[in-house]
């Protein structure tokens, strides 16, 4: 559920259940006020071993599964699956477009 929600929803939708999740999180209700929250949201979606709580950054979920979706567009183009109409932000395209060297071989794989 949480993958779907990732990569469907838009950015002020996963603002607003972050500030549920945050709200359960501080006080066991859907809302908390200023004040309350014992440290800052970034802090708490670390890992544990960055000194965090753990708890899933939706909108990096959403990018990371973005750019593993153009990654496998890439590898294996033929898959049924690659044709689908997924939207990747410009961003994620620009940061995989700068991750990723393509040999050009055959012209297959690389797009100009």
């Amino acid at each position: 559920m949480i993958v779907y929600l990732a990569m469907a929803l838009p950015t002020w939708a996963l603002k607003s259940i972050d500030k549920i999740r945050r709200g359960f999180l501080w006080r066991g209700r859907k809302d908390v006020k200023g004040g309350l929250c014992l440290i800052t949201w970034p802090k708490v979606t670390r890992p544990p071993e960055l000194g965090g709580l753990g708890i899933t950054n939706l909108q990096q979920l959403g990018w990371a599964l973005r750019a593993r979706w153009l990654w496998l567009k890439k590898t294996e183009p033929d898959k049924p699956w690659a044709f689908l109409p997924i939207q990747v932000h410009q961003s994620v395209k620009s940061f995989f477009s700068v991750a990723i060297t393509s040999e050009v071989g055959n012209g297959r794989n690389t797009l100009f």
